[in-house]
Order: structure tokens, then sequence, then C-alpha cells
């Protein structure tokens, strides 16, 4: 309620409190003294002193002369008489107050009623004033600190100024608007390129045109046209105009598919407005190959009206060209600058004197809410900050080893991220050349459902799109060991010199568990706290992400379970002679459960197993039992291609891994204790008395006379033609005790190149397994290996994931049989395949 009071009789004049006088109408004149006058409700009362007449006819007149000064008062005093106080108890300018979003200090001077003093003054801020205003009432003073806004909205509250509930003053505090402190996002107009594919489209019917790769969408992708590209490859951008060009963000695919034409080798361009079709180069680019994270340009003195940006590739993927998205951003003039509140470069300590209500401007809610815990103590950093060490990168081992890569995800963080909920990353130094990125994993829709962020060293605020546990990748092509406590002196400062600390401000905590630093006691701890559904478990050589519910379910040992995927893991390095060799992998397997996969699988940096594959991951006196489907699937990661991994085996030599895990875990051999359905090449059933699959094998194969690859059957059980792999294992290993037998043969294979290497058809890569077989066991095995059928005559195509090309001819069998006939290799025996585990003692 507002009150204006009058002055002398005859009105001539109404005293409006604190600033200056009004004349009125010499016309109006009144014997009678106004009580009041008072605006209230929109409505204009005026009231006389001993009587109920209401001065009607100059209402419109007094409108007219006061409505334009209500504003500079604000005081409301209804009992004024009965408190004793006159009628204007305070004098000050009521007027709204007008910050710009930099923020200021306003000051207003003002004059109290005799008997008032100001420390008996309070007041209140609404709609969360508080948060952004600092008042202060001192002397005769009202002080007013706004502090700066990073609101995109005009923010606004009342101050009021109470004596008591009789007696209040308002006046209205506005902000302006703040620039938005993230980068504006510059439109592309259009954009062209050498090619593009435009009559297929992706797995869920989206275009692969250049313009998906400006469609705003990740998932969705431009692709150049199918086959292999020419060089150089180019592709324009036209942007929208009036911008700065300050940074620009390369976005890979980020579908399932396989990531074919990521960009590795590649310029940039730039022209502006005033010369649109004049391009100066700017910077070159370079990435390792097959690394699929998103990639960002600085521009550091920004680019006035820039016009089109043309890259040149020169090298890609696969060599196609591929974009999900390209991203130009102007950079924010009202960015958050982190010093302002932080003592330190990863915000774990607040500057001296900084104030709640500073920490409260703060627009990311993760820092905001940092600030306060801080301020307040209670901040718990665990897992929120850590150092992440650098790993080689899998690429480097898999082309020495000619493998399969091992897992990116070495560096958990144990925490996790919800979809559309920003993250505040906080990352320290990074070193020169390094590039480090974060990546979330969202197991339920599949394994290949990710998504990564490249890090920049300070700040980074990142808006999740898949919900997740996070890693970081710090990969490096040095040659630094997986195990540190196997580092030698230069290869510990290359560890230390790389390794990246980084803080999730605030970050949702799920843990993980590493038996390297963890004990069993602490186990319980960490899942039972954990929040997300899966968690992350890390062992020497094995990597684990389970089901927390399983975990709680089965009341895992997770000391056993992760013991004896390490020696899984190991073992299957061991029988490739990587330890011989010095050639273990620096990096993890990756064990992980995948809710979108029909069966397990292996593929590049993982093996992926469905829910219901729980026993070996979380029931550990069960691993034993189960432990072919795990071994079966690192053995496909550790095939060495093409060497022990030609045309028609893609599903047989990974299998010398299972039945060597499996026997070293005490159980039976499988070729020994299961049985198996055979079919012929009408695909009926062949009927047979066979007591397990050797008996099965040398009937199918060697007494049946058929080639080792099977052409002509499409019902092929793969255990067939794994026996005659696990027989040399049984003779050079366990009969001869020549225990480098295998180590010696994947070497050969890993450093000497196969004839598919040099354009040969598949088919010499088996004959040529046949002969270094010969000269490493230094044995003539060629009648053991015509009984098995790789010594027989064959022109076909395979169909193992792709058709392939196989052809052995009688000409080129012969030549080999004359090769190893001239070595003078004593013979093997001539019933060698028909041994087994049940007469190892005949051949001894």
């Amino acid at each position: 309620m507002y009150k204006i009071h009058y002055g002398t009789n005859p009105l001539t004049s109404i005293n409006i409190v604190g600033e200056r006088k009004l004349l009125l109408s010499s016309t109006i004149s009144y014997k009678r003294k106004f009580q009041a006058i008072r605006y209230s409700s929109n409505i204009l009362i005026i009231t006389m002193k001993h009587t109920k007449t209401k001065v009607l006819h100059c209402i419109f007149n007094l409108l007219l002369v006061f409505l334009p000064s209500l504003s500079i008062s604000a005081c409301s005093d209804e009992k004024a008489e009965e408190n004793g106080f006159k009628d204007d108890w305070i004098s000050i300018s009521a007027e709204s107050m007008h910050i710009p979003y930099e923020g200021s200090t306003e000051n207003r001077n003002f004059t109290l009623n005799e008997g008032i003093n100001v420390s008996q003054l309070m007041y209140t801020l609404n709609n969360n004033g508080e948060d952004w205003c600092t008042v202060t009432l001192k002397n005769s003073q009202l002080s007013i600190l706004v502090e700066r806004s990073y609101a995109e909205n005009e923010r606004n509250t009342t101050l009021t100024l109470i004596y008591d509930e009789q007696h209040k003053c308002n006046i209205v505090i506005k902000q302006a608007p703040a620039p938005s402190a993230s980068d504006k996002l510059i439109k592309v107009l259009s954009g062209v390129a050498t090619s593009e594919e435009t009559n297929a489209k992706d797995a869920d019917n989206n275009p692969l045109t250049l313009k998906m790769s400006y469609d705003g969408n990740k998932k969705t992708f431009f692709n150049s046209e199918y086959g292999v590209v020419s060089y150089p490859f180019h592709i324009t951008y036209e942007l929208e105009s009036g911008h700065i060009l300050n940074s620009i963000v390369y976005t890979p695919r980020t579908d399932s598919g396989n990531k074919w034409g990521t960009f590795n080798e590649f310029s940039v361009e730039i022209s502006t407005t005033d010369h649109p079709d004049q391009f100066v180069h700017i910077a070159d680019y370079k990435r390792e190959d097959a690394v699929h994270t998103p990639f960002t340009m600085k521009l550091p003195e920004g680019i006035v009206n820039a016009q089109k940006v043309r890259f040149v590739i020169t090298k890609a993927y696969q060599d196609r060209v591929s974009c999900a998205e390209m991203e130009f951003f102007e950079a924010s003039a009202n960015r958050f600058d982190l010093s302002t509140i932080f003592a330190n470069s990863m915000c774990t300590q607040l500057k001296a004197n900084v104030t709640e209500k500073q920490i409260k401007q703060i627009p990311n809610e993760y820092l905001r809410a940092l600030g306060l815990a801080l301020l307040n103590e209670n901040y718990n950093s665990h897992y929120r900050l850590a150092d992440y060490r650098p790993y080689q990168h899998p690429s480097v081992m898999a082309a020495i080893n000619k493998t399969a890569k091992y897992s990116l995800r070495d560096n958990p963080t144990g925490i996790y991220a919800q979809r559309g909920e920003k993250l505040a990353v906080i990352v320290d130094k990074i070193y020169a050349d390094g590039e480090v990125s974060m990546l979330i994993q969202d197991l339920n829709g599949g394994y290949g459902n990710s998504r990564s962020y490249k890090l920049e060293e300070g700040f980074n605020e990142i808006t999740p799109e898949v919900d997740g546990l996070i890693y970081i990748l710090n990969h490096t092509k040095d040659d630094i060991p997986l195990l540190l406590d196997e580092a030698g002196e230069a290869q510990k400062k290359i560890i230390q010199n790389k390794t990246v600390q980084i803080h999730f401000a605030m970050g949702k905590v799920n843990g993980y568990f590493d038996l390297q630093r963890n004990k069993e006691s602490d186990w319980k701890d960490i899942i039972e706290n954990a929040q997300y559904q899966d968690i992350d478990v890390l062992g020497k050589y094995a990597h684990i992400t389970w089901k927390v519910s399983h975990f709680l379910d089965k009341k895992t040992d997770i000391i056993q379970t992760i013991e004896n995927f390490d020696r899984l893991v190991y073992l299957e390095q061991e029988f490739m002679g990587l330890i011989k060799y010095k050639k273990m992998f620096n990096n993890r397997m990756h064990f992980s459960i995948d809710y979108k996969a029909s069966s397990p699988n292996a593929t590049e940096y993982r093996t992926v197993y469905t829910p219901s594959y729980i026993e070996p991951f979380c029931v550990p006196e069960r691993f034993a039992a189960r432990c072919w489907g795990p071994a079966h699937e690192v053995g496909h990661c550790n095939q060495t291609r093409p060497g022990l991994k030609w045309a028609g085996t893609t599903e047989v030599t990974n299998n010398i891994m299972s039945l060597y895990i499996q026997t070293s875990f005490g159980r039976p051999c499988k070729l020994l204790v299961d049985g198996c359905t055979l079919k012929d090449e009408k695909d009926e059933i062949i009927v047979g008395d066979y007591s397990n699959i050797y008996e099965a094998a040398q009937a199918f194969i060697v007494e049946g006379k058929r080639a080792h690859c099977l052409p002509d059957i499409n019902s092929i059980v793969r255990e067939t033609q794994l026996v005659p792999f696990w027989q040399l294992k049984l003779y050079m290993i366990d009969v001869l005790y020549n225990g480098d037998f295998y180590y010696d043969l994947y070497e050969y294979f890993r450093t000497h190149e196969s004839p598919s290497d040099k354009g040969e058809n598949q088919g010499l890569n088996q004959l040529d397994f046949v002969r270094q077989v010969c000269l490493i066991a230094n044995l003539n095995m060629l009648d053991f290996f015509e009984k098995w059928g790789f010594l027989t005559p064959v022109a076909t195509y395979l169909n193992d994931y792709g058709s392939k090309e196989f052809i052995i001819t009688q000409a080129q069998i012969n030549d080999l049989k004359t090769e190893i006939n001239g070595k003078g290799y004593p013979n093997a025996p001539k019933d060698l395949h028909l041994i087994t585990e049940a007469n190892l003692s005949k051949y001894k």
C-alpha cells in the first residue's frame, strides 16, 4: 500500500516524501483538510477530516498530478499516529534500480524521522535476491552490491526496508540478462564435398549425405561415396555471416558401425566475407589411425567474419571419409573465470574472503555446489579428484602381435553421468601433444553406445548425450608397461610426465574396485554404495564391467573372481609366447556386460557377454565349469592374423586357447568328454557311434577324406576342425616336452608375412601353416596334415564372416611336399592323428 501526504491548507501544494512539491490547480480549494490521499489496489482514495464526503469531482485532476510521482516514495504508514511517528518516517528515492549484468554497487541516501535509529531497520529480498544482492545500511546511506550475473534472463528482486509491520518501504532491483557463458554455435548455411553417398542409408534409415554432418544430430553421419576415396578429399562449409570463428569441433561417427572415415591427416583453410573464395591456410592436423574421439581445433586469435571453412583431407581411416557433426563456435564474452572463486587450478580450495553470494553466481550448478561444499568444509573428493596415468594405445601392440586391440578403458573414474545433466570437469596441465578425452559408456544400448568428449586444460562443461560410467582416455605411443612395477626408470619418468589430474566437480560417485589398490574388505563398502547399475573391477590383466545387483545377489568373492580372469588373460598370452618374447599387451582385456547383445562376442577393444552369463563373473567357484565362453572370446582377440587365422578358421583356432584355459583350470578336455551331431554335404545327420569329438572328427574328416576347410558342409561342427591343432599341443608339449613349440609358432607368424599379405589367396596361408609347423617342430608332419585334409586340393569360396576365396592346387601341394621332404626332418608317428589325452603314454 502506498500513501501520499498533504501539506498546508488551503491545498496549494502537496509534499511528496523525499523529492519535490507538486502544485495543484488554484481552482481546487477546500476549507476542510484532507486526512489522507492513498493509492491502494490501483485506486486513488482521498479522505477528509471530520467528514464522510468523498471528494469525487477532483479525482481525475489528482490522478494526473500524483500517478507520475508514485515511484519516488515507497512508504507504508497505516497507523503512524498510533505509533507516535510522523507520516513521512523515511525519505528515500524509490525508483527502480537497473543494474548491468556485470554487476555494480548502488548507493542511495535516506533520512529517517526523528526517533528512528538506522540500527533498528531490517530488510528483506524476495525472488532469492539474497543470492545476488548484498544490502548495507550505514548512517544515512543504503548500499546495494549486485554480483555479476551469468543468467541469460533478467533477474529482479524487491528490497523491502522494514521498521515494523506498519512501516515498510519497497525498492525494485532489476539486473540485465547476461550473454551466454557458453560459446555460440555458428549456423552452417550449406556444404559441399568431393563426393557423398546418395544411394545408401544408415542403420536407422537416415541419409549419408553431407547435410547429416551439420544437422545438429551426432547420431547421423556423412559418408563419402562408397569405396576407397581419392586424395585430397575436400569438404567446404559456408557459415552464417557476422561472427568471429574461435573453434571447430569435429565429431567422428558415433554409431555402432565400423567407424570408417575418421580423419587422420588434414588441413583447415578459411575464407572471410570480403573475399569468400580466397582461402587462407590455418593449420595442419594429424591424428593416430582409428582414433574416433571428437577433436577440437582452437583458433586463439579468432577469424572475424569467417565465411567458408574448407577441410583438405589427405588420409582417413580405411580410406573413406565420414563425419557425424562439424560444429563451428564463437567464443562467449561472458565466460566464468574460475580464478575469481577458487584458489588453485583444480578448484579444490576457495580464495580467501570469497562469499557465499559470489559462489552462488557460478553458472555451472556442479561448480556452484562444489564452492558451497568447500565453503562449508564438507566436500569429499574421493574418486572425483584423481590422477590418470597414460597407457600405451592398444593399436601399438595389436600391430606388433597381429591381433585385435585390447582395451581403451584402463582408466575408469568411478564417476557416472546422467544424460542431459551437465558435468563440470576440471583438467590440470596436459603434456605437449597430449590428447585426453572422456568416454561415457551406456551398456543399455550395447557396447557401441558410447560418447567421447575431448578435454581441454582448465574447465570443461559437458552435457552428456548418454547415461553411463565415465572413463578417461589418456593414450600414448610410448613403450610403457601395463604394470607400473615392471617399468624401468625411463618409463616411470614418461608415466609421471604424462599423468593428468582431473577433477569431476561434485561428480556422481559410483566407485570401482582395483585389485592393486583395494583390499577385500573394501569391496563390501564399494558395492553397497554403488549408485549406477554397473561397476568396474580392475585386475592386473583383466577389467570386468558387470551389473551391481548381480554382484550383490550372489555375494561375489570379488578377489577370486578378478584373479580367475587375470589368470585366463595371462595364460592365453603365455600360450602365444608373449611372455617368452616380452610382447605382453600393455592394456587389459575388457570383459563387459552388454544388455543389447544376443550372445557373447568379441571385436576390437573388448569382449562382451549377455546378462545371463552371470556365473563366471559372479560365482567364482563356477568359473572353471563356465570358462569356455570367456576363453573363446579372448581367444578371438588373440588370434594371430593371418598366420593362425586364415579363411575358415575364425571359429576354430581361437578355441586352441579355450581348450588350454579349460584344462589349465582343471576341467577335462572338451574334445574328450563332449559328443556332437554331424551333418553331411546334403545337410543330413550322419549316424555314427562316436563317444567324443575326437572320434567324430576322425570319422568325419580323416576317414571321410574331406578337406579340412569342409567346403561343402553348411552345418560345420568347428570343434572337429580344432582337433589337429590341439593334437599338436598334446604331442609337442605334453609328449615331447617342447614347451616352446606354440610360443615359437606364434612368434614366427607375428614376425613374418603370410602369403595373403603378399596378395595370395587364403588357401596358401594353410599350406604355409603346415610348412612352419614342420620347421619349428623339426619334424616331417606331412602324413599328419594329409590325413587331416590340409593337403587336399580345394577351389571354393568360404563363408567365414564374409565370402573369401580359398584355393589349393595339387601342384602347390606337390611343391610343398618336395620342400618338406627335402629338409630331411625325422617323421612324426604315423598314427599321430589318433593322439588324445587318454593315450598320451603310447606316444612317449
